[in-house]
C-alpha cells in the first residue's frame, strides 16, 4: 500500500503523470505483442519524412491510397484484378502468370521474347513458331513460312507459292513453274501446241500472251 502521509506529495506527483499522458506522445517507441491496433472509418498517416518498415506480415482490408514513390524491395505477388492507371517504370525481371488485358500504347525498349511455342497475335495475324520453321499467316490463309534455308510465300487453297533458298527462286502454280538459278532460267510445265508446221520445240505465243511449245 502507498503511504498517504505526504498526500501534496503524492498529489503533485499524480497531476505530473496526468500533464505527461495530455502532452505527450502516446504511441511513440511503442510497440504491441500478440494484439492488433485498428482504424475505424479513421485514417494512418506517415508524413515529414517519415517511414513505415514492415518486417512480417502486412494485411490491409479495403483501399490503401500511397500518394508519392512506393518502393518494394523481394518478391511480390499480386492476386485479383486490378487497375493500373498512369505511367509505371518497372526495373528487374517480373513474372506474370494468367491473362493480361493492356489498353492504351506500349513502348518497350528492348527484346521481347516469346519463348517455347508461344504466338503471336496481330489483329487477324498470327506469328507461329511452332509450325514448319516457323511462319506468319494472314487472315483468309496466305502465310509466309521458312524451313531449312528456304523461304516461302504461299497463298491459299490450291493457288500459287513462291520459294527462295540458295539454289534460286521459283515462282509455281500446280504443275507448272519458272526457276530462276546460277545456270540460267528453267520453265517447267510449258503447254504444247501441234499442227502449226513449225518446227518442234521452238516457243510460240498467241495473241493473248500465252506460251506454247511446239511439238509438230
Amino acid at each position: 500500500m502507498r503511504d498517504l502521509s505526504d498526500s501534496s506529495a503524492w498529489i503533485t506527483r499524480i497531476l505530473y503523470r496526468i500533464d505527461r499522458l495530455e502532452g505527450g506522445a502516446m504511441l511513440e517507441n511503442s510497440s504491441i505483442t500478440n494484439g492488433r491496433m485498428r482504424f475505424i472509418g479513421g485514417l494512418l498517416r506517415v508524413d515529414s519524412g517519415g517511414r513505415v518498415e514492415i518486417v512480417g506480415t502486412l494485411q490491409v482490408d479495403g483501399e490503401s491510397t500511397v500518394t508519392g514513390t512506393f518502393n518494394v524491395e523481394g518478391p511480390w505477388n499480386l492476386s485479383g484484378d486490378g487497375t493500373i492507371t498512369g505511367e509505371v517504370t518497372i526495373s528487374g525481371p517480373v513474372t506474370i502468370s494468367g491473362d493480361v488485358d493492356l489498353t492504351g500504347t506500349m513502348t518497350v525498349t528492348g527484346d521481347i521474347e516469346v519463348s517455347g511455342s508461344g504466338r503471336v497475335k496481330v489483329g487477324n495475324m498470327t506469328l507461329d513458331p511452332s509450325s514448319s520453321g516457323g511462319k506468319l499467316k494472314f487472315s483468309g490463309g496466305p502465310e509466309v513460312y521458312a524451313t531449312g534455308g528456304m523461304l516461302g510465300l504461299y497463298s491459299t487453297g490450291s493457288g500459287g507459292w513462291i520459294e527462295i533458298d540458295g539454289a534460286g527462286v521459283r515462282l509455281n502454280h500446280g504443275v507448272r513453274s519458272v526457276e530462276v538459278n546460277s545456270t540460267g532460267v528453267k520453265v517447267v510445265g510449258i503447254p504444247t501446241k501441234a499442227g502449226t508446221g513449225l518446227l518442234a520445240g521452238l516457243l510460240w505465243s498467241d495473241p493473248s500472251g500465252n506460251v506454247y511449245r511446239i511439238v509438230s
